[in-house]
């Protein structure tokens, strides 16, 4: 790896590692003020929130990133504008049909606010500003957690909708500091409607998208599935031990985007592609001895850090363990393929853990609750996961 690659990944993983602590406190902080019901209902507002943003993406996401530097950046800008409202507002009219009327004004400006802070982190991946990018993923948590605690501090009553409130007030901080770091850079947007970039754009998002939309099902199906079957408290229960889970996956994620925006200025080569299997694999290392810490913690220590009902997180990691290290190593093989136009397969690779998921979900859940859906979310993970390293290594003849 040369030395601004190296660079890059020690400064994302550092900040991806710090982000870690900050979203612990989050978790620790909601479960002892809210417990297991309230905690569930958080873990299901930021799934649907995480559902928007995936539709918000197919223009503010990893195309942004690819045509950063082949389009004009008012033409993106506008494209990307117009159609996280219209998402965010189809959101909240979801949610407003669902009868969840408190929620839904909250889940349409959070959805628009995070897709705006979501491109500017696509346009500073796509210009290799990594720097910026880790300073806006680094302040959302710790922003998170200040007004959160002020909103719990000056109205007791609100309960867990600090949280949602805190929500707000950091992404609008987060939208200022994006402003400032784009004109300190240089970048400025203009209103400027282009149809065929926004078709170029789309042709490029939505097959993205699809994979992660796809992917979403295969992550959170489950707890929507516990919700429906057993109850908020097990989503409660769930979501604490797939938080510690996917947190191991820092490593993977902090490689897997600095070698993406490497990937889309160099392109798809023989040295790429060596490159890639020696950080997938490293990924794959580090990922494994963070799995065996976490799982070796005592259930004593669970109950003390986020309370009595959260005894039992630790054998939620353990049974999730074969599936976490599974996306560790295609984490990395799936951001080259991605910023190489290789997609279709990312789409099928998500399709066939899907099937495995919805089919797994109405045998395993009723009858193994929590338990089942760590099953699920396992076996999905490793089919997904072997997809794609399949075709990464047989399917397609290298460069």
């Amino acid at each position: 790896m040369g030395i601004n690659l190296k660079r890059d990944i020690t400064g994302t993983i550092m900040s991806k590692s710090l982000i870690l602590l900050l979203n612990f406190a989050v978790v620790v902080m909601t479960t002892h003020f809210w417990g297991d019901t309230g905690r569930g209902s958080i873990a299901i507002f930021v799934a649907d929130l995480s559902m928007v943003n995936i539709f918000a993406n197919v223009f503010t996401g990893s195309s942004v990133s690819y045509f950063f530097s082949r389009m004009g950046k008012s033409k993106i800008a506008t494209t990307a504008y117009l159609w996280t409202f219209i998402v965010s507002a189809a959101g909240g009219l979801a949610l407003l049909l669902a009868g969840e009327t408190k929620l839904a004004p909250l889940l349409f400006f959070a959805s628009a606010m995070s897709g705006i802070v979501a491109f500017n982190n696509s346009l500073f991946i796509g210009g290799q500003k990594i720097g910026h990018y880790n300073l806006v993923t680094i302040l959302q948590p710790a922003l998170l957690i200040t007004f959160m605690l002020l909103f719990k501090t000056a109205f007791p009553g609100m309960g867990y909708f600090s949280y949602f409130f805190g929500l707000l007030c950091s992404l609008a901080v987060l939208l200022l500091v994006c402003r400032h770091l784009r004109r300190k850079n240089g970048i400025y947007n203009k209103w400027d409607l282009d149809f065929q970039a926004t078709k170029e754009m789309f042709s490029f998002g939505w097959k993205t998208e699809l994979s992660s939309l796809l992917q979403f099902v295969n992550y959170r199906l489950t707890y929507y599935m516990l919700d429906i079957f057993i109850g908020r408290g097990s989503v409660g229960v769930f979501s604490i031990g797939v938080t510690l889970a996917e947190a191991i996956w820092i490593v993977s994620r902090s490689m897997s985007m600095v070698q993406f925006s490497n990937v889309l200025k160099a392109g798809d080569t023989v040295s790429t592609r060596r490159e890639t299997t020696k950080i997938a694999l490293l990924s794959l290392g580090i990922s494994a001895i963070c799995v065996v810490a976490v799982v070796m913690l005592p259930g004593r220590l669970f109950a003390f850090v986020f309370g009595e009902a959260f005894s039992n997180v630790g054998r939620v990691v353990m049974l999730l363990a074969p599936g976490i290290l599974a996306i560790a190593f295609s984490n990395v093989i799936g951001n080259f393929l991605s910023a190489t136009r290789q997609l279709n397969i990312l789409i099928a690779k998500s399709a066939v853990g899907v099937a495995f998921t919805v089919a797994l979900s109405f045998v395993l859940i009723p009858r193994m609750q929590v338990d089942g859906a760590c099953i699920v979310n396992s076996v999905s993970y490793i089919v997904s996961s072997l997809t794609i390293a399949l075709y990464y290594y047989f399917g397609r003849k290298k460069a």
